[in-house]
């Protein structure tokens, strides 16, 4: 009896620890967010043999949640649509085995179409978002190391 009381509270806790997905709105006018992934793959030595990590030849990079729930079972997301208003945003990026998280808010304009730009971190930190408008592509809105 003490298992099955000890199994039913695990089953429960689960159940409650776990992150709700993202139901994205339909409709006309929705915000558009889309990634745009200016990480390369670590350039590849043949010639050292040995064991490599699978999938570390790979570079990724995702909208991984939006206002805290998550977009996609699998990874996440190259594109999301969000209705106006502010959101919280986490994106994830992983270049040969250095995976971080970096999140962001920002208010998000009716019908606009925008970009966030994951690219190698210059200074501090590992990688750098920037959030640009697609209507004015030289114009960063946001920038954030992660």
């Amino acid at each position: 009896m003490l298992r099955i009381l000890t199994i039913v509270s695990v089953l429960v806790l689960a159940g409650c620890a776990s992150t709700g997905m993202y139901d994205a709105p339909h409709g006309e006018n929705l915000a558009t967010l889309t990634v745009d992934n200016q990480l390369s793959a670590p350039a590849s030595d043949d010639d050292t043999g040995g064991w490599q990590m699978p999938t570390s030849a790979t570079a990724k990079a995702s909208i991984f949640k939006v206002d805290g729930e998550r977009v996609s079972q699998q990874a996440g997301a190259d594109t999301v649509n969000l209705e106006a208003g502010k959101h919280t945003i986490e994106v994830f990026a992983d270049q040969g085995g250095i995976l971080r998280f970096g999140k962001f808010r920002h208010t998000f304009d009716e019908g606009g179409t925008y970009q966030v730009r994951i690219k190698p971190a210059a200074g501090k930190g590992d990688y750098t978002l920037e959030l640009i408008n697609a209507a004015a592509p030289d114009t960063v809105l946001k920038t954030k190391n992660f």
